[in-house]
């Protein structure tokens, strides 16, 4: 099978390619550098997803039998509470490009990374949590991927948005998927990059998720 990535270049993206290569399958990455991506054995496409031509692009290299996304807006620093540098519908104007060349080259499954917090979960995210993403920067990105939520689900593909706890760089495999829109996960519960990665693989690789939003952490 083929995969594309879109936000191949990424930490959860360069994961995501090595466990699509790990399982044998082919993936094309649309990159606006590809020397971001040397040593990875893809076919790389250059260009963005904000450019619905450029996505096309992505699409005509190789069929796709499903496309990850793990995009995230660009901030001003390392901090994920640093002011926004990319405009507020990045990753809802990104998706719906990415979804409008999906159903013109027949391609029916996306998996998007989001985040704890983003749609129903946000009434299972502790009140300590509601009030540091709802007063900081990162209110920007949750409005995003709120407006990516609403958006992606009137397109008529299948989808499914894959919602990790904090991330964090160990290698913790395990996963835990939390119910009812995340109802019970912990105020610290966090969520591996590594298993994230995993994750959005085995959801696009299987039809357990289609059509939800599951909270995960590990």
């Amino acid at each position: 099978m083929r995969g594309l990535v879109i936000g191949a270049s990424g930490r959860t993206g360069k994961l995501v390619i090595d466990e699509l290569r790990h399982r044998g399958h082919q993936v094309t990455a649309l990159v606006r550098n590809p020397d971001s991506m040397n040593g990875y054995d893809v076919d790389i496409v250059k260009g963005t997803p904000t450019n619905l031509d450029d996505v096309r692009a992505a699409f005509k290299y190789g069929h796709a039998d499903f496309v990850i996304v793990t995009l995230s807006a660009p901030r001003a620093s390392d901090s994920p509470f640093a002011a926004p540098i990319s405009p507020p519908r990045l990753m809802a104007d990104c998706n719906d490009n990415i979804t409008t060349a999906m159903k013109e080259f027949g391609v029916s499954k996306i998996v998007i990374l989001q985040a704890l917090g983003v749609g129903a979960s946000w009434d299972n995210m502790s009140c300590v949590l509601q009030l540091l993403m709802g007063k900081s920067n990162m209110r920007f990105q949750y409005d995003d991927h709120n407006h990516t939520d609403r958006e992606v689900r009137q397109k008529g593909v299948t989808f499914v948005f894959a919602r990790p706890a904090r991330l964090v760089d160990t290698d913790v495999m395990t996963v835990r998927e939390w119910a009812n829109d995340g109802k019970g996960i912990p105020l610290m519960a966090s969520c591996s990059r590594k298993s994230v990665a995993n994750f959005l693989v085995d959801a696009a690789m299987e039809t357990k998720f289609d059509n939800t939003a599951p909270v995960i952490s590990n």
